[in-house]
Protein backbone atom coordinates (compact mmCIF):
# COMPACT_ATOMS: atom_id res chain seq x y z
CA UNK A 1 0.00 0.00 0.00
CA UNK A 2 1.08 3.58 -0.54
CA UNK A 3 2.04 5.71 2.50
CA UNK A 4 0.15 8.84 3.50
CA UNK A 5 2.18 11.94 4.21
CA UNK A 6 0.76 14.77 6.24
CA UNK A 7 1.78 18.43 5.99
CA UNK A 8 2.59 20.50 9.07
CA UNK A 9 -0.17 21.81 11.32
CA UNK A 10 -0.54 25.57 10.96
CA UNK A 11 -1.65 27.94 13.76
CA UNK A 12 -4.14 30.75 13.01
CA UNK A 13 -2.83 34.28 13.65
CA UNK A 14 -6.05 35.84 14.95
CA UNK A 15 -6.20 36.76 18.63
CA UNK A 16 -9.80 35.71 19.30
CA UNK A 17 -10.25 33.64 22.44
CA UNK A 18 -11.89 30.20 22.43
CA UNK A 19 -11.10 26.79 21.07
CA UNK A 20 -9.58 26.85 17.60
CA UNK A 21 -9.71 24.02 15.11
CA UNK A 22 -6.80 22.68 13.12
CA UNK A 23 -6.40 20.77 9.89
CA UNK A 24 -3.66 18.92 8.00
CA UNK A 25 -3.05 18.70 4.28
CA UNK A 26 -3.15 15.11 3.02
CA UNK A 27 -1.15 13.98 0.00
CA UNK A 28 -1.34 10.59 -1.71
CA UNK A 29 2.14 9.47 -2.65
CA UNK A 30 2.68 6.91 -5.40
CA UNK A 31 4.45 3.62 -4.58
CA UNK A 32 7.99 2.97 -5.73
CA UNK A 33 8.27 0.71 -8.81
CA UNK A 34 9.34 -2.93 -8.50
CA UNK A 35 13.11 -3.39 -8.93
CA UNK A 36 14.33 -5.01 -12.14
CA UNK A 37 15.61 -8.57 -12.26
CA UNK A 38 19.22 -9.09 -11.14
CA UNK A 39 21.74 -9.27 -13.98
CA UNK A 40 23.60 -12.50 -14.82
CA UNK A 41 26.70 -13.08 -12.80
CA UNK A 42 29.88 -12.74 -14.80
CA UNK A 43 32.37 -15.62 -15.15
CA UNK A 44 34.98 -15.92 -12.49
CA UNK A 45 38.26 -14.41 -13.51
CA UNK A 46 41.48 -16.36 -13.61
CA UNK A 47 43.33 -16.77 -10.35
CA UNK A 48 45.96 -14.11 -9.93
CA UNK A 49 49.57 -14.95 -9.31
CA UNK A 50 50.77 -15.08 -5.77
CA UNK A 51 52.65 -11.96 -4.83
CA UNK A 52 56.37 -12.05 -4.37
CA UNK A 53 57.69 -12.30 -0.85
CA UNK A 54 59.86 -9.26 -1.24
CA UNK A 55 58.32 -5.81 -0.84
CA UNK A 56 57.33 -4.09 -4.05
CA UNK A 57 57.43 -0.39 -4.75
CA UNK A 58 54.27 1.59 -4.12
CA UNK A 59 51.92 1.42 -7.10
CA UNK A 60 53.08 -2.02 -8.24
CA UNK A 61 50.55 -3.35 -10.78
CA UNK A 62 49.56 -6.94 -11.50
CA UNK A 63 49.71 -8.49 -14.93
CA UNK A 64 46.87 -6.80 -16.92
CA UNK A 65 46.11 -10.13 -18.60
CA UNK A 66 44.86 -11.39 -15.24
CA UNK A 67 41.71 -9.17 -15.21
CA UNK A 68 38.34 -9.93 -13.53
CA UNK A 69 35.53 -11.48 -15.50
CA UNK A 70 33.01 -9.37 -17.41
CA UNK A 71 30.25 -7.70 -15.42
CA UNK A 72 26.82 -9.24 -15.71
CA UNK A 73 24.04 -7.50 -17.64
CA UNK A 74 22.04 -4.86 -15.83
CA UNK A 75 18.51 -5.86 -14.97
CA UNK A 76 15.53 -4.08 -16.49
CA UNK A 77 14.37 -0.99 -14.60
CA UNK A 78 11.19 -1.28 -12.57
CA UNK A 79 8.15 0.67 -13.71
CA UNK A 80 7.62 4.05 -12.08
CA UNK A 81 4.17 4.84 -10.74
CA UNK A 82 2.84 8.35 -11.14
CA UNK A 83 2.36 10.41 -7.98
CA UNK A 84 -1.24 11.43 -7.50
CA UNK A 85 -2.33 14.19 -5.16
CA UNK A 86 -5.74 14.53 -3.61
CA UNK A 87 -6.42 18.25 -3.15
CA UNK A 88 -7.90 19.19 0.22
CA UNK A 89 -8.14 22.99 0.23
CA UNK A 90 -11.04 23.20 2.68
CA UNK A 91 -13.76 25.89 2.67
CA UNK A 92 -12.52 29.42 2.00
CA UNK A 93 -15.49 31.22 3.53
CA UNK A 94 -18.85 30.66 5.18
CA UNK A 95 -20.69 30.55 1.86
CA UNK A 96 -18.64 27.51 0.78
CA UNK A 97 -19.46 25.89 4.12
CA UNK A 98 -23.15 26.54 3.52
CA UNK A 99 -22.93 25.10 0.01
CA UNK A 100 -21.30 21.95 1.44
CA UNK A 101 -24.25 21.41 3.78
CA UNK A 102 -23.20 23.22 6.97
CA UNK A 103 -26.39 25.12 7.85
CA UNK A 104 -25.81 25.97 11.52
CA UNK A 105 -24.70 29.48 12.43
CA UNK A 106 -21.68 29.56 14.73
CA UNK A 107 -17.91 29.38 14.77
CA UNK A 108 -16.33 27.34 11.98
CA UNK A 109 -12.85 26.92 10.48
CA UNK A 110 -12.16 28.31 7.02
CA UNK A 111 -8.89 28.44 5.07
CA UNK A 112 -7.32 31.67 3.84
CA UNK A 113 -4.77 31.78 0.98
CA UNK A 114 -1.78 29.57 1.75
CA UNK A 115 -4.11 27.08 3.50
CA UNK A 116 -3.97 29.18 6.68
CA UNK A 117 -6.79 28.11 9.02
CA UNK A 118 -8.95 30.78 10.64
CA UNK A 119 -11.89 30.34 13.01
CA UNK A 120 -14.76 32.66 12.04
CA UNK A 121 -18.37 33.34 12.98
CA UNK A 122 -20.76 32.25 10.20
CA UNK A 123 -24.27 33.67 9.87
CA UNK A 124 -26.14 30.93 8.01
CA UNK A 125 -29.63 32.42 8.33
CA UNK A 126 -29.72 36.14 7.50
CA UNK A 127 -30.59 37.02 3.91
CA UNK A 128 -29.85 33.56 2.51
CA UNK A 129 -26.93 32.81 4.86
CA UNK A 130 -23.28 32.22 4.05
CA UNK A 131 -22.06 35.45 5.70
CA UNK A 132 -18.63 35.68 7.37
CA UNK A 133 -18.91 38.10 10.31
CA UNK A 134 -15.83 40.28 10.92
CA UNK A 135 -17.21 42.79 13.45
CA UNK A 136 -19.69 42.38 16.29
CA UNK A 137 -20.85 44.71 19.08
CA UNK A 138 -23.53 43.52 21.48
CA UNK A 139 -22.97 44.36 25.14
CA UNK A 140 -19.93 46.59 25.69
CA UNK A 141 -17.90 43.74 27.20
CA UNK A 142 -14.87 44.38 24.93
CA UNK A 143 -12.90 47.62 24.68
CA UNK A 144 -12.69 48.73 21.02
CA UNK A 145 -10.55 51.82 21.69
CA UNK A 146 -7.34 50.01 20.74
CA UNK A 147 -4.13 50.61 18.84
CA UNK A 148 -3.04 49.75 15.30
CA UNK A 149 -1.41 46.44 16.27
CA UNK A 150 -4.60 45.20 17.97
CA UNK A 151 -6.77 46.00 14.96
CA UNK A 152 -4.18 44.41 12.69
CA UNK A 153 -4.27 41.02 14.43
CA UNK A 154 -7.84 41.07 15.78
CA UNK A 155 -9.25 40.91 19.30
CA UNK A 156 -12.31 40.02 21.35
CA UNK A 157 -14.21 36.92 22.38
CA UNK A 158 -16.07 34.19 20.53
CA UNK A 159 -18.75 34.52 23.20
CA UNK A 160 -19.50 38.17 22.46
CA UNK A 161 -17.81 41.11 20.80
CA UNK A 162 -14.83 40.98 18.44
CA UNK A 163 -12.91 42.43 15.51
CA UNK A 164 -11.59 39.69 13.20
CA UNK A 165 -8.35 41.54 12.39
CA UNK A 166 -7.43 43.75 9.44
CA UNK A 167 -4.92 41.24 8.06
CA UNK A 168 -7.58 38.54 8.13
CA UNK A 169 -10.26 40.80 6.63
CA UNK A 170 -7.86 41.75 3.84
CA UNK A 171 -7.07 38.09 3.09
CA UNK A 172 -10.75 37.17 3.23
CA UNK A 173 -11.82 39.88 0.77
CA UNK A 174 -8.83 39.54 -1.57
CA UNK A 175 -10.05 36.15 -2.86
CA UNK A 176 -12.73 37.62 -5.11
CA UNK A 177 -15.69 40.00 -5.05
CA UNK A 178 -17.66 40.05 -1.80
CA UNK A 179 -20.78 41.97 -0.85
CA UNK A 180 -21.11 43.70 2.53
CA UNK A 181 -24.04 43.68 4.92
CA UNK A 182 -24.32 45.79 8.08
CA UNK A 183 -26.96 44.70 10.62
CA UNK A 184 -28.00 47.04 13.43
CA UNK A 185 -30.33 46.79 16.44
CA UNK A 186 -31.15 49.78 18.64
CA UNK A 187 -31.91 49.70 22.37
CA UNK A 188 -35.64 49.51 21.65
CA UNK A 189 -35.17 46.33 19.62
CA UNK A 190 -35.69 47.93 16.21
CA UNK A 191 -33.69 46.28 13.42
CA UNK A 192 -32.03 48.00 10.47
CA UNK A 193 -29.57 46.97 7.78
CA UNK A 194 -27.53 48.31 4.87
CA UNK A 195 -26.04 46.41 1.92
CA UNK A 196 -23.23 47.27 -0.50
CA UNK A 197 -22.42 45.67 -3.84
CA UNK A 198 -18.78 45.04 -3.00
CA UNK A 199 -16.30 45.39 -0.16
CA UNK A 200 -12.54 44.99 0.02
CA UNK A 201 -9.87 45.94 2.50
CA UNK A 202 -6.43 46.85 1.16
CA UNK A 203 -3.31 45.46 2.84
CA UNK A 204 -1.28 47.12 5.58
CA UNK A 205 1.09 48.77 3.08
CA UNK A 206 -1.96 50.67 1.81
CA UNK A 207 -3.13 51.35 5.38
CA UNK A 208 -6.09 48.97 5.12
CA UNK A 209 -7.92 51.34 2.79
CA UNK A 210 -11.66 50.79 2.34
CA UNK A 211 -12.70 49.85 -1.21
CA UNK A 212 -16.48 49.97 -1.26
CA UNK A 213 -19.05 49.32 -3.98
CA UNK A 214 -22.41 50.99 -4.45
CA UNK A 215 -25.07 51.12 -1.75
CA UNK A 216 -27.76 48.70 -2.90
CA UNK A 217 -30.40 49.10 -0.22
CA UNK A 218 -31.49 48.74 3.38
CA UNK A 219 -33.63 50.68 5.86
CA UNK A 220 -30.54 51.90 7.75
CA UNK A 221 -29.55 54.05 4.79
CA UNK A 222 -26.03 54.72 3.55
CA UNK A 223 -23.49 55.88 6.12
CA UNK A 224 -20.39 54.20 4.70
CA UNK A 225 -19.94 55.62 1.19
CA UNK A 226 -18.53 58.80 2.76
CA UNK A 227 -15.68 56.64 4.07
CA UNK A 228 -14.91 54.94 0.76
CA UNK A 229 -11.28 55.14 -0.39
CA UNK A 230 -10.18 56.29 3.07
CA UNK A 231 -7.39 54.79 5.16
CA UNK A 232 -7.95 53.05 8.48
CA UNK A 233 -7.05 55.12 11.55
CA UNK A 234 -6.48 54.25 15.19
CA UNK A 235 -5.57 56.28 18.26
CA UNK A 236 -1.86 55.73 17.58
CA UNK A 237 -1.93 56.01 13.76
CA UNK A 238 -3.71 59.05 12.34
CA UNK A 239 -4.49 58.54 8.64
CA UNK A 240 -7.58 60.75 8.29
CA UNK A 241 -8.03 64.10 6.53
CA UNK A 242 -8.81 66.07 9.66
CA UNK A 243 -6.38 68.39 11.41
CA UNK A 244 -7.10 66.36 14.55
CA UNK A 245 -6.93 62.60 15.09
CA UNK A 246 -10.54 61.48 14.55
CA UNK A 247 -9.88 58.12 16.22
CA UNK A 248 -8.66 59.87 19.35
CA UNK A 249 -11.48 62.43 19.35
CA UNK A 250 -14.31 59.95 18.71
CA UNK A 251 -12.83 57.10 20.76
CA UNK A 252 -12.79 54.46 18.06
CA UNK A 253 -10.99 53.10 14.98
CA UNK A 254 -12.45 53.51 11.49
CA UNK A 255 -11.94 54.72 7.94
CA UNK A 256 -12.28 58.31 9.12
CA UNK A 257 -12.40 61.18 6.68
CA UNK A 258 -13.15 64.52 8.35
CA UNK A 259 -14.44 62.90 10.54
CA UNK A 260 -17.33 60.37 10.25
CA UNK A 261 -20.83 59.41 9.14
CA UNK A 262 -20.56 56.09 10.95
CA UNK A 263 -18.50 54.92 13.89
CA UNK A 264 -19.35 51.29 14.62
CA UNK A 265 -16.09 50.74 16.53
CA UNK A 266 -16.81 53.68 18.84
CA UNK A 267 -17.64 53.64 22.55
CA UNK A 268 -20.48 51.43 23.75
CA UNK A 269 -22.83 54.02 25.30
CA UNK A 270 -26.35 52.64 25.96
CA UNK A 271 -29.24 54.99 25.16
CA UNK A 272 -27.06 57.99 24.43
CA UNK A 273 -26.80 60.43 21.57
CA UNK A 274 -23.08 60.91 21.00
CA UNK A 275 -20.75 60.96 18.01
CA UNK A 276 -18.36 58.90 20.15
CA UNK A 277 -20.79 55.98 20.33
CA UNK A 278 -21.68 53.06 18.03
CA UNK A 279 -23.38 55.19 15.38
CA UNK A 280 -24.78 54.99 11.85
CA UNK A 281 -26.00 58.52 11.15
CA UNK A 282 -28.43 57.75 8.30
CA UNK A 283 -30.22 55.27 10.57
CA UNK A 284 -30.62 57.09 13.89
CA UNK A 285 -28.46 60.19 13.52
CA UNK A 286 -25.89 59.91 16.35
CA UNK A 287 -28.04 57.87 18.71
CA UNK A 288 -26.16 54.78 19.84
CA UNK A 289 -26.93 51.22 18.70
CA UNK A 290 -27.06 48.17 20.95
CA UNK A 291 -25.93 45.62 18.34
CA UNK A 292 -23.89 45.96 15.17
CA UNK A 293 -22.55 43.27 12.85
CA UNK A 294 -20.47 43.70 9.71
CA UNK A 295 -20.31 40.65 7.44
CA UNK A 296 -19.18 39.70 3.94
CA UNK A 297 -20.26 37.07 1.43
CA UNK A 298 -18.70 36.25 -1.96
CA UNK A 299 -20.80 36.34 -5.10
Amino acid sequence: TCPLSRGPTRTPSDALTGTLCFSAEVKMVGCQGMPGAMGLKGERGATGEKGMSVPRPSGFCADPSLSPGDRGEKGARGEKESISRVPSPGPRNCKELLTSGQTLSGWHTIYLPGCRPLTVLCDMHTDGGGWTVFQRRSDGSVDFFRDWAAYKRGFGSQLGEFWLGNDNIHALTAQGTSELRVDLVDFQGNRQFAKYGSFKLADEADKYKLVLGAFVGGNAGDSLTAHNDRFFSTKDQDNDRSSSNCAEVYRGAWWYDNCHSSNLNGQYLPNQSSQNSVTWSSGKNYYSYMVSEMKVRPY
